[in-house]
Formats: structure tokens, C-alpha cells, sequence
């Protein structure tokens, strides 16, 4: 009868010591998935010289950066809800051929939520300017299979986009 007690206090010990684990697991990945999925750079540039460097490194790089895909969100909230948020717009941009490499398998349709890639670039309260995007080497790492192989061509990319200096 003892060995039975024994046995179960192990396996209630074990199992309270799996609880905890797992909470605290959660915790520290909800306080640090901002930092995981959104990567966020200071730019040495105003506003204005941020846009047209992003989009320069973009164009240079071979993505595609279509004048319908930009949104002045600043203009856009001012507009709707009549709250001034800030100089903010969003850059969407594609690099084609790895989006096609993606998109032409049925298993990867879905994916096209998450297109085009999306760039946000603003200014704080402090004055400066910051470029804001997906951490899309980990949402890949997340998502597994070929996601894996198209980040690991586009991020890259992405963080020369962003590298202004």
C-alpha cells in the first residue's frame, strides 16, 4: 500500500510540475511574442526619406511595389474616425516568384492571407521614424514545410530593405 501512495504522489508531483511548466512557458511566449513576430527599426531618416529608401532597397532587390498597395493610414484614420494617429503608412510589396512558388500548391493557398509582405513606417512621439514588419522567419518556422524555404530567400531581402544606414 505505501509503493501505491508513493507511485501516486510521484505521478501528482510530476504532474503539477508539468502544469507549472507549461504555464510558465505560455507566460514568457506571451510576453515576448511582440518582439518574436514583429520586428521594429529605428531609421536614421525622416519620414518622408524612409518611404523612398524602402522602397528604393525594395525595387533594387527585384520586389514588386505597386502605388495601389500603399496606405496612408494617418490620412486614412483623420478621414473615417477623425483621430490624427500620426505620420503611418503601410508599403505592401512581393517579391513574385517565391509568392508563386508558394501559391501554386493547393496546400498553400491559404497562405495568401499573409500577401503581399507588409511594411509599416512611422513616427513616435519621440520624432523619429521606425519601419515595422513581420518576423516571417518565425511565423515560418511556425508553419512549417515549403513556408520554411520561401523565407529563407525572402527575409533576407527584407532585412536589407530595412537596413537604411
Amino acid at each position: 500500500m505505501t509503493g501505491q501512495k508513493q507511485s501516486g504522489n510521484a505521478i501528482l508531483i510530476f504532474i503539477i510540475a508539468l502544469l507549472i511548466g507549461v504555464a510558465g512557458t505560455l507566460y514568457v511566449l506571451r510576453l515576448k511574442a511582440p518582439e518574436l513576430l514583429v520586428k521594429e527599426v529605428q531609421s536614421p531618416y525622416g519620414f518622408d526619406e524612409t518611404l523612398e529608401k524602402l522602397e528604393a532597397n525594395a525595387k533594387e532587390l527585384g520586389w514588386k511595389v505597386p502605388k495601389k498597395w500603399k496606405a496612408n493610414f494617418q490620412a486614412n484614420f483623420n478621414k473615417v474616425v477623425g483621430v490624427d494617429i500620426g505620420p503611418m503608412k503601410l508599403l505592401k510589396m512581393c517579391e513574385p516568384k517565391v509568392a508563386a512558388d508558394l501559391l501554386i500548391k493547393d496546400e498553400n493557398k491559404y497562405l495568401s492571407v499573409m500577401m503581399p509582405c507588409t511594411f509599416a513606417v512611422y513616427e513616435k512621439a519621440d520624432g523619429k521614424t521606425y519601419i515595422a514588419m513581420m518576423n516571417l522567419a518565425v511565423v515560418a518556422q511556425m508553419i512549417g514545410g515549403d513556408v520554411v524555404t520561401a523565407m529563407e530567400v525572402a527575409m533576407p531581402d527584407m532585412e536589407k530593405m530595412v537596413n537604411l544606414k
